[in-house]
């Protein structure tokens, strides 16, 4: 494309003045920005297409999918499309088998559509009934076409639900007469029923012309349905990842609702009830100051309260007021009144108690997690206080405290996820660390259980600028891997011999005992800056192992390898150890001479050792046999006495041979 570029803009160099240019073409200023414009046009598709691109479907992970963790399978069956269905036949095959899962995107979407034709109807068919002017000129036609919208969208509802799925023994039902069966049975069948029905019939029955409210009275039916919203509230706080502000956001709705609803109610009880009543609306002697205003002055002028606009907004001003029980609300005078008004103030109280309780619940759990690591610092302060610790330390804690706010590592998780079940835990561990565990290099060969095993035990840990995570010659109790900063494995006297990164791992070594210093650190590893690791103790390492013991085997194989690498590596040689390789070098031949002398001797005294075991086996075997002849003869002994036995007792059960022979064989 930049090759292409340069050669066009070659192509279209002109002189300033618009003549001939170095190729002979002769362009002038229009031409040019005819190009201009081309080359623009042609700008802006590369850069669709590379959108285009971007947004399509993404990759699956080959180390999710290595380990089973790719997307999970649809537990759906869906009946595979004929090829020979094209066209039409194949988009109503598609709607024959098309079930909706209740837990699925679309559903979710679909849900949303209707709700707002639900709240569509909650919303204006109360307003339609109390104020007689939205049924009049432009704004019958506006409901009207909306109606018929909404009215669509529930029949659509109707017959969408015939498809919505259900989960039994744990699998989704996709069989379309099972669906429609259970969705007849249902109570919600008889309600979609009545609220599909349509309303807009009553406007061509001459007996509902008056009252005018009759009319859009009859779409009351249309309210039915607000099951719905509830069910589209209650999926958005499943799927929301604010579910107290989704919380507090419907409290509020259904406040305005209520609020609202009054306000109509206000109104028509006032207007087309009350003030029926009177015979001369101008007369406020007469009148009741708790209803609306009038809307005509003493000579018969309409005055401010005669609009639309005022006559709601007085009525919800009205409503607000007295549903929250703030401000000075008119004397009742009438009876009516005075129950009308004590039902109000008991759904304000029970309204603005629900919404003052939300609204601190709210405010709390937002700092409900800032307040509890401030309570740990606090105590923590306090102790170093008492203790008297010293103020480098103090301030290297407080740093400490610091960087895990500003890090958010303030959760813990095991808290947050012990109530999912170990897979699952173990696939949100890997998903949410999946950067760290691709780049280390003992995860890559490994089973998946074992991988499992291992994610599940992982702790995290934070040390910060100048810690030593473990010292030479400590005993090993634990592994760890480099979630994030950088850390430096150091020599005796503090000088750097290696740097570990993100995804390093180290302290297996000592873990698996390999090499000469067994369970022992082999090296000082030290943190630079502040350093995330993961933890993984031996108990924990051990117990995994016993499960797959083959990975005991990688395991070794890999930390001999590092060993060997470690130990291979250049390192800059001190003074000692450079005499002491001097002083190696300079031994003579005889000591090649006396550790073969050693070795000799050491065979030959292997070789008596094996002679004088030798002879001992020949003496036990020897000593076994004798042993065999004196049971033999003692055998002999207890026939015999055995015959005397019976010779003084004639009359014993058995025969005499019968009892020695059972007797010799005993």
């Amino acid at each position: 494309e930049q090759a292409n570029k340069t050669a066009l803009d070659q192509k279209l160099k002109v002189h300033p003045s618009g003549e001939e240019g170095s190729n002979g073409n002769h362009l002038g200023p229009d031409g040019k920005n005819g190009v201009q414009s081309m080359a623009s046009v042609a700008q802006t598709i590369t850069f669709i297409r590379r959108i285009s691109k971007r947004t399509g479907k993404k990759e699956p992970d080959e180390f999710l999918q290595r380990l089973n963790f790719g997307a999970p399978a649809d537990i759906k069956e869906n009946k595979p499309l004929s090829t020979k269905d094209k066209g039409w036949n194949c988009l109503i095959n598609f709607f024959c088998h098309f079930v909706f899962d209740p837990f699925s995107d679309i559903y979710y979407y679909w849900l949303s559509i209707i709700s707002l034709a639900v709240l569509y109807n909650f919303i204006i068919i109360p307003a339609r009934v109390s104020f007689s002017e939205l049924e009049q000129g432009n704004f019958f036609t506006t409901w009207m076409i909306i109606d018929i919208l909404a009215d669509v969208l529930y029949v659509l509802d109707f017959f969408a639900s015939f498809r919505i799925g259900f989960l039994e023994r744990g699998l989704l039902v996709t069989d379309t007469a099972q669906l429609s069966k259970k969705y007849v049975k249902s109570m919600a069948f008889y309600i979609d029923i009545f609220s599909i029905i349509p309303t807009q019939v009553v406007y061509f029955i001459p007996g509902f012309a008056r009252p005018v409210f009759a009319r859009p009275a009859a779409r009351i039916i249309k309210l039915l349905k607000g099951k719905r919203i509830m069910q589209f509230v209650d999926r958005s706080e499943c799927v929301s990842n604010f579910p107290i502000f989704s919380r507090l956001t419907v409290l509020c709705m259904a406040m305005l609702m209520v609020m609202h609803w009054n306000a109509c109610l206000y109104y028509f009880l006032s207007i087309e009830i009350i003030e029926k009543g009177y015979p001369n609306v101008t007369d406020l002697d007469s009148r009741s100051n708790f209803i609306y205003p009038p809307s005509v002055d003493m000579d018969g002028h309409a005055n401010k309260y005669a609009s639309t606009s005022m006559k709601y907004a007085f009525s919800l001003y009205w409503s607000t007021q007295t549903m929250t029980t703030i401000g000075e609300v008119q004397q009742p005078t009438e009876v009516w009144e005075y129950f009308y008004l004590t039902f109000v103030f008991l759904v304000g109280v029970m309204i603005f108690a629900s919404v003052v309780g939300s609204i601190g619940n709210v405010i709390t759990n937002l700092r409900a997690n800032r307040n509890l690591f401030q309570d740990r610092l606090d105590n923590l302060k306090e102790y170093m206080g008492y203790r008297k610790v010293g103020k480098d330390l103090s301030n290297r804690i407080i740093r400490w405290f610091d960087y895990l706010w500003a890090q958010n590592h303030t959760f813990e998780e095991e808290d947050v996820l012990k109530y999912l079940p170990d897979k699952l835990q173990a696939e949100m561990a890997i998903h949410v660390h999946l950067a760290t565990l691709k780049q280390v290099e003992l995860f890559q060969n490994c089973e998946s259980g074992f991988l499992i095993a291992l994610v599940l035990k992982l702790k995290h840990q934070v040390y910060s600028p100048g810690d030593y995570v473990c010292r030479k010659g400590d005993i090993g109790r634990e592994m760890f891997i480099v979630k994030q900063g950088m850390l430096q494995v150091t020599a005796d006297d503090g000088r750097a011999l290696a740097t570990l990164s993100d995804g390093s791992y180290f302290g297996e070594i000592s873990l698996l005992n390999v090499g000469k210093n067994g369970n022992r650190r082999t090296a000082n590893v030290r943190s630079v800056g502040y350093s995330d690791l993961f933890c993984l103790r031996k108990e924990d390492l051990l117990h995994a192992l016993n499960d797959y013991p083959e990975m005991r085997e990688v395991l070794k194989e890999a930390a001999r390898k590092k060993l060997n690498l470690n130990n291979q590596s250049p390192r800059p040689e001190t003074p000692e150890a450079a005499r002491q390789k001097l002083a190696r070098d300079a031994k003579p031949q005889q000591d090649e001479d006396t550790t073969e002398n050693e070795r000799r001797i050491s065979f030959t005294n292997s070789v008596e050792l094996a002679d004088t075991l030798g002879k001992r086996l020949e003496d036990l075997e020897k000593l076994v046999l004798t042993l065999a002849r004196e049971v033999k003869t003692t055998n002999r002994h207890v026939v015999s006495l055995q015959k005397q036995l019976s010779s003084v007792y004639p009359n014993s059960r058995g025969s005499p041979d019968e009892r020695n022979s059972s007797d010799s064989d005993s």
